[in-house]
């Protein structure tokens, strides 16, 4: 289980679930206490749900854990956002530097769209598109925000009668890869290249499919990518310091959108 999913798979359970029965009570009510999760026992943690502690520990099954322990360890090694998303700038901000940190966000957001522009290649949009077009099996896979933007892509790719995968846990993209035809296309969405260090397992069954690869990313020279013999890879950003890639990545899959919307529909 990969512990830094832990918030997505609470957020995605209460998101999902049309019937609001006692598992949605509880999954609502360990976001809303989410920080807390990791100094309590079973029993507080009851308390705080209005439910048994047996209750607890059958949810934490049912969303992939073996144990209230490990889903607990995995609360504790959650990442917070200071860590992820901002730059030590902006984290030490005052209510003074706002406008110029939101400026200068705003600058680089233009820039990053400038640069995917400028560096889009014609052609190789007309073979990912092809590819897409093409293949009897296409999936996008990503890490949390990417796989927001993969649902998207498969929600517009399904208005022009395209059906693409779209694996959000662990365990569906492990799934979904063994699933996968030889020579299927897969769309990575992974702006800093970590997807292919963190999915290592995924990464070796897919070269074993012969799979043609699309990347989206600012990390061209990210090892893995290499080694797929049907690679492209379109440059989406130059800069995430502050998270700004996430804008451009929207953009760069807007683009692939439009294109295969132009020449592959009518």
């Amino acid at each position: 289980m990969d512990t830094n999913s832990v918030l997505s798979i609470l957020l995605r359970y209460v998101n999902g679930q049309y019937k609001k029965d006692t598992n949605y009570d509880i999954a609502l009510a360990l976001l809303t206490h989410y920080s807390e999760i990791p100094k309590k026992t079973i029993n507080e943690i009851s308390d705080l749900c209005y439910v048994s502690p047996a209750s607890i520990s059958r949810f934490v099954k049912l969303i992939g854990f073996h144990s209230f322990q490990e889903f607990k360890n995995a609360c504790l090694n959650t990442l917070d956002i200071s860590k992820t998303d901002y730059s030590p700038k902006v984290i030490k901000a005052n209510k003074n530097d706002v406008k110029e940190i939101l400026q200068h966000y705003t600058n680089r957001v233009i820039n990053n769209i400038q640069f995917s522009y400028d560096h889009l290649d014609f052609e190789q949009l007309d073979r990912i598109c092809s590819y897409i077009h093409d293949s009897d099996d296409v999936l996008i896979l990503g890490l949390e925000f990417s796989t927001l933007l993969a649902q998207h892509v498969q929600n517009r790719f399904a208005l022009m009668n395209k059906y693409i995968s779209v694996a959000i846990s662990n365990e569906e993209q492990l799934e979904s890869a063994h699933a996968l035809k030889e020579g299927s296309t897969v769309i990575i969405l992974s702006v800093e290249g970590g997807y292919f260090y963190r999915h290592n397992e995924v990464i070796q069954i897919l070269l074993e499919k012969k799979v043609k690869l699309v990347v989206l990313t600012m990390n061209e020279h990210q090892k893995m990518i290499n080694e797929f013999i049907d690679r492209e890879v379109i440059l989406c950003s130059q800069d995430n310091t502050n998270t700004e890639s996430r804008i451009s990545l929207l953009y760069t899959l807007e683009i692939i959108i439009m294109y295969y919307c132009i020449y592959f529909t009518y």
